[in-house]
C-alpha cells in the first residue's frame, strides 16, 4: 500500500514539475525526457511508446512536449545525462554487444 503511494506520489510529481525544469543543461549535460508507458504501443506526439523510452529533449517542439508530459498513459520524467550517454539510453542495445 505505501509502495503504491509512492508511486501515485512520483508520478504526479513527474507530470507536474518537469515543465519548470526546462532550460540550458549543465555543461557536457543533455537534457532527456524519460518517457514510461502504461500501455505498449500508445501512441502520442507522433510516436509509439512502449516500455521505457529517453528522448532527447531537443528532438521534441515545445507542442509535443506538453502532449507527453500531461497524457495520463504515460509518466515523464526530465533528466539531465551525461552528453556521452545519451545514444546508449537511446538505443539500450548499444555498448552491450547484443
Amino acid at each position: 500500500m505505501a509502495t503504491a503511494n509512492k508511486n501515485q506520489q512520483a508520478t504526479k510529481a513527474a507530470k507536474t514539475t518537469p515543465a519548470a525544469k526546462i532550460g540550458a543543461p549543465a555543461e557536457g549535460m543533455r537534457q532527456v525526457l524519460q518517457v514510461i508507458s502504461k500501455r505498449d504501443g500508445f501512441r502520442r506526439a507522433g510516436r509509439e511508446w512502449h516500455g521505457t523510452t529517453f528522448v532527447p529533449l531537443d528532438e521534441l517542439n515545445r507542442r509535443q512536449y506538453e502532449q507527453l508530459t500531461t497524457e495520463p498513459l504515460l509518466v515523464t520524467q526530465l533528466m539531465e545525462v551525461p552528453v556521452d550517454q545519451v545514444a546508449e539510453l537511446a538505443d539500450p542495445s548499444e555498448g552491450t554487444g547484443t
